[in-house]
C-alpha cells in the first residue's frame, strides 16, 4: 500500500501543475486550528459535503480533520482511486474518526466540551443535530411540523431517487442502459421541481429559506454539472433539468456557504474516473453495481 498522500493541495506531490485550487481547498487551510467542534470530511464526497456546508452556513467554528478513506494509487491522476482501505486500516490512519463513525465513512462530527464528546455521523442527521446544537439565527430546518416533516422527506427523495439515477448513469457502461437512467434522472428531477414552492416566493425548496432540502441536493448537483456533463453528456444547464431547478441553483451556487465548500473542478472529476469506468470497489460503487447486475439478469443480458 502506498505511503504517498493524495494529491490535497498545489505543489503536492502528485498534483498535476494545470490543476488550480478554489475556495474549497483555501477554507480546509483556514479550518486547520484546534476547535472543540471537528468535522471528519473528505473533500470529494458529496455526503460529507453536506455536513460542511451545514457548518458554514450556520457559522459554527470548526476543525476540518481530512478522511481519505481510499487507497492511493500513483498512477492514476493525483492517486485517486475508489477502492477503500480496509476498516482496520482505517482504524490505525484515523483512531479518532473510527471512534466516531463505526463503519468508516465519512461524514462524521464531534463536540467536546467539558471533556464529554458528543458524536453522530451520516451527512442529514448530522445537519439536523448542527441546526439544533449551535443556537444561530440561522435556521435549517422549517418551523412548522408539516415543513419539518416535508424537509425529510424531500431530503430523502434527494438520496434515494435522484441522485441514484445519476450514479447509475454515470457507472453503467452499456450506452442503452446510460440513456434510461439518463431519463430516469429527467423524471426524478422534474418530480423534485414539482414539488417546490412557486418561484414567486423564493428560489430554494421552501421559497425564501434555505433549508436541509437544499443542503442535501447542492453537492449532488455540483457533480450533475461538472462530472456527469465531463463523462455522459450530463446538460443540467439544458435538457436535463427542469426550469425551476435551474432558478434553484443559480441560487444556491452563490451562496456563500456552499461556495466556500467547492474544491478545484479538474481534481473533483478526476476524482469521479473510477466510478466512470465502473472500477470503483467502495460499499456506494457496490451497490450500484449489484443493482445493475440485477438489472441485466433480468433484460437476459
Amino acid at each position: 500500500m502506498s505511503s504517498t498522500k493524495a494529491a490535497q493541495f498545489e505543489g503536492d506531490a502528485l498534483w498535476p501543475s494545470a490543476w488550480k485550487e478554489s475556495f474549497g481547498e483555501e477554507i480546509i487551510r483556514q479550518r486547520s486550528t484546534s476547535e472543540k467542534t471537528v468535522l471528519f470530511c473528505s473533500w470529494f464526497c458529496p455526503f460529507a459535503q453536506r455536513a460542511w456546508i451545514a457548518l458554514e452556513e450556520k457559522g459554527v467554528p470548526y476543525h476540518y480533520q481530512e478522511i481519505n478513506p481510499y487507497q492511493v494509487d500513483t498512477t492514476e491522476i493525483g492517486g485517486y482511486t475508489k477502492k477503500p482501505l480496509p476498516l482496520e486500516e482505517k482504524r490505525k490512519q484515523y483512531p479518532d474518526f473510527l471512534a466516531c463513525s463505526p463503519r468508516g465513512l465519512v461524514p462524521a462530527l464531534q463536540v467536546t466540551e467539558d471533556s464529554n464528546a458528543e458524536r453522530v455521523w451520516e451527512s442529514l442527521p448530522i445537519i439536523e443535530y448542527i441546526d439544533e446544537r449551535f443556537e444561530t439565527d440561522t435556521k435549517l430546518m422549517p418551523t412548522s411540523p408539516i415543513q419539518r416533516a416535508q424537509a425529510r422527506i424531500w431530503a430523502d427523495f434527494v438520496t434515494a431517487r435522484v441522485q441514484k439515477a445519476y450514479y447509475t448513469m454515470l457507472m453503467d457502461q452499456d450506452p442503452e442502459g446510460q440513456q434510461k437512467a439518463r431519463e430516469t434522472f429527467r423524471k426524478e428531477v422534474a418530480t423534485f421541481s414539482d414539488a417546490m414552492a412557486p418561484l414567486s416566493e423564493g428560489p430554494y425548496f421552501f421559497g425564501s429559506h434555505f433549508t436541509l432540502v437544499d443542503i442535501a441536493l447542492a453537492p449532488f448537483w455540483q457533480r450533475f454539472l461538472w462530472v456527469g456533463k465531463h463523462y455522459r453528456g450530463l446538460d443540467v444547464e439544458g435538457e436535463d433539468a427542469t426550469d425551476r431547478a435551474k432558478a434553484w441553483w443559480k441560487a444556491v451556487s452563490e451562496r456563500p456557504s456552499f461556495q466556500r465548500t467547492l474544491v478545484g473542478k479538474d481534481r473533483l472529476i478526476a476524482s469521479y474516473k473510477q466510478y466512470s469506468t465502473n472500477e470503483g470497489t467502495s460499499d456506494y460503487a457496490q451497490g450500484v453495481q449489484s443493482a445493475l447486475k440485477k438489472r441485466k439478469v433480468s433484460n437476459g443480458k
